[in-house]
């Protein structure tokens, strides 16, 4: 008889595996209730020395626009992003898309939520952190769109400890 040895993924695919395919089966039913589904890939850097920075994946749902203000279609999201080390975010708030010219645009959202540190040294002071972001992308044809965002994490002084992450993901757009 051998001995049992847990299994344990090596490697980026299969660290963002297991998070993308929860993401994508909590994300079946919501199209119908959604207008845009956002997934990103990415990288986080942690302003920390002993952090550990990681991947990124990222999966946004936003509710069709509620409100126009300052040239902008504004609507409610809610994100789930998962690190490669084992982080993650989950929050909602507002979010805005100012449409440009020849079907480019900018995106932008903040969002208050929780975040989980993997304990491998990413700790941001607290769990509540706000994620803000700001992007600009191109609609490819009505239903698709792509973008390059940036966002920032952290717990906005509520914490003594507030050392924040940034990122930068490449995202794709899914309108229905």
């Amino acid at each position: 008889m051998r001995p049992s040895v847990p299994l344990r993924p090596a490697g980026l695919l299969p660290a963002l595996l297991r998070p993308a395919l929860i993401a994508l089966a909590l994300a079946g039913p919501i199209p119908a209730a959604a207008a845009d589904l956002v997934f990103g890939l990415g990288y986080s850097d942690f302003n920390e020395p002993a952090a550990s920075n990681s991947a990124i994946l990222e999966l946004e749902v936003h509710s069709r626009p509620r409100w126009h203000f300052a040239g902008a279609d504004w609507s409610i999201a809610a994100a789930i992003v998962a690190h490669s080390e084992g982080d993650l975010f989950i929050g909602g708030g507002p979010a805005a898309l100012w449409p440009l010219r020849d079907r480019w645009f900018v995106e932008a959202s903040v969002m208050p939520g929780y975040f989980r540190d993997s304990g491998d040294g990413n700790d941001l002071g607290s769990n509540f952190e706000i994620r803000s972001l700001v992007g600009i992308g191109r609609r490819l044809n009505d239903t698709t769109a792509i973008s390059l965002a940036l966002t920032h994490k952290s717990n906005a002084g509520t914490s003594e400890r507030n050392p924040g992450v940034n990122a930068v993901s490449l995202r794709l757009r899914r309108s229905f």
